[in-house]
This record gives C-alpha cells, sequence and structure tokens, in this order.
C-alpha cells in the first residue's frame, strides 16, 4: 500500500472565537490583567547599573531575528521582551548575562505559545554556542522564580482583534487583513524600543490601529474620529493614544531613513569585482 505524504506544513494555529471576541467581560478581565504584568518604565536608571538601552537594543534585535528565522507566531516576541523587561525591572544583572537571559525568555514564550516550540539546542546554536544547557535551563528556573510563575502576560497582539470588533470594522474584507499586518510590525517595532515600556499593551495595540489606519488614510475617507471611539474602548486618555501613535509614525518613518540610507551607501559603494570573487559572503541582501 502506497503512502502518501498530504501532511501540510503550516503550524497549527486556533481560529479567533467570535463568542469570546465580542464578549465585554472578556476584554474588560485583559484591561485590568494587563496592569498586572508591566515592566517598570525607567528600570534601565533605577535598578540597572550595567545595562544601557542599546545593550537592550542589540539583544532584543536579536531575539526578533530568532523569531523571524524560526516563523514564530507574532506574539511569541513580544512576550518574550515582557518577560526580559520584568526581570530587568527587580533584579540587576551583569551585561554579560543579557543575551542567556533573552535566550531564556525565547524559550518559556514558546513553550507558553507556540504550537512547535523552540528547542534548547536550537536557542544555543543561535548565541553561537556560548551558553550552555544547563546554563539556559538554571536561568529558566530563575526567571520564573523572579516573575512567581505569572507567565501567561496580555500582549499587544491580544488586543487587535477585541479592539477591530469593537470599532464595527468588517473583520471578512481584506483591508482588516491588511490592517493587522502592519499592526504586527508596529508592535514588534515598539516591543525593540525602549521608550514604549512606558506604555500598556492595550495602548500600543490601539495606537499601532490608529497608525495604520492613518497610514492608509482610513480615517480621513470616512471622518472618523478614531482616538474617541479608542479612548471609549480601552479607557486611556486620547491624548495618551495621540502620543503613542505619533511616536510610532516617528519610529517608522527613522527606520525608512535609514534603510534609504544603507541602499544610498551600498550603490554608492565602487564595485570590486576581485572582492565579490574572493568573498561572497559580502554581498548584501
Amino acid at each position: 500500500m502506497d503512502l502518501l505524504c498530504c501532511e501540510s506544513t503550516s503550524k497549527s494555529v486556533a481560529q479567533k472565537d467570535p463568542t469570546l471576541l465580542l464578549d465585554d467581560r472578556v476584554f474588560e478581565t485583559m484591561l485590568k490583567s494587563e496592569v498586572r504584568c508591566l515592566p517598570v518604565p525607567d528600570y534601565l536608571a533605577t535598578v540597572q547599573t550595567d545595562l544601557t538601552a542599546n545593550l537592550r537594543k542589540i539583544v532584543v534585535d536579536w531575539m526578533w531575528e530568532v523569531c523571524e528565522e524560526q516563523k514564530c507566531q507574532e506574539d511569541i516576541f513580544p512576550l518574550a521582551v515582557n518577560y526580559m523587561d520584568r526581570f530587568l525591572s527587580v533584579n540587576p544583572i551583569n551585561k554579560n548575562h543579557l543575551q542567556l537571559l533573552g535566550t531564556t525568555c525565547l524559550l518559556v514564550s514558546s513553550k507558553l505559545r507556540e504550537s512547535d516550540c523552540l528547542s534548547v539546542d536550537l536557542l544555543i546554536l543561535y548565541t553561537d554556542n556560548t551558553i550552555t544547557s544547563e546554563e539556559l535551563l538554571m536561568w529558566e528556573l530563575l526567571l520564573l522564580s523572579i516573575l512567581k510563575w505569572d507567565v501567561s502576560a496580555i500582549t499587544a497582539h491580544d488586543f487587535l482583534w477585541y479592539i477591530l470588533k469593537r470599532l464595527n470594522m468588517d473583520t471578512a474584507k481584506p483591508f482588516v487583513d491588511v490592517v493587522i499586518k502592519h499592526c504586527g510590525t508596529f508592535i514588534g517595532m515598539c516591543s525593540r524600543d525602549y521608550k514604549f515600556c512606558s506604555y500598556k499593551p492595550s495602548v500600543i495595540a490601539g495606537a499601532s490601529i490608529a497608525a495604520a489606519l492613518n497610514g492608509l488614510e482610513y480615517a480621513a475617507i470616512y471622518k472618523y474620529d478614531l482616538f474617541t471611539k479608542l479612548h471609549v474602548i480601552t479607557g486611556s486618555k486620547k491624548e495618551v493614544l495621540k502620543t503613542c501613535q505619533e511616536q510610532i509614525e516617528a519610529m517608522v518613518e527613522s527606520h525608512k531613513r535609514q534603510r534609504k540610507e544603507m541602499d544610498f551607501q551600498m550603490y554608492e559603494k565602487p564595485y570590486d569585482k576581485t572582492a565579490e570573487s574572493d568573498d561572497n559572503t559580502n554581498c548584501w541582501i
């Protein structure tokens, strides 16, 4: 008997439950729970003595690259960053342990939300074998102890569909899929920037939706008083939502400028055929 290879390579992901999305009790519980898992906004100045915002960004960018290469679900990365920020909010560490902490956070977050979690061996490989499995498992226990095993944190991704439902947007339209894609990018960028630690996940989610709709000119076309609606939905002040949106848009514009400068430098660089033949790894992607 011949066997047919008909298995799907896509990951198993639960579908959104419309009953839960429309239940105000669930949404109100999420709004109350998000406050429980917030980091200290200025922990680099008040708690950590050996770390800087730049060091945090280097490690967080590395964590993001791991998640991108492994095609993790979008909420794995912000959840891991939440663990790291909360850990650093109460426990000072040496800068040499920061990547080990980031690796541990990826391990725990993928165990919690990923259908096929990141393995210990794979994560060690991503660190160029600078850590051992014993160290990683020891730090996993340390992380869980510091967080008091409270790892079911609410992320900005968790709020997206709840807010969109309450904005009365037709979720069957392809337009909303574009909005969700933009929001996912914005939320990932916010997690990588230290200054967004001061915002609640619901604020980042609402501001990301506002930034996406603004970029797509949705509010201008439909004369939509978006921030009033977001204020009613999330309970956050309109000024806070607006400030967060402006910071997101400024961050996106800064990223675009950096990419343009990189492109310009690449095309301005003299072409060296000898160097290309000697080392093909110098090509720019």
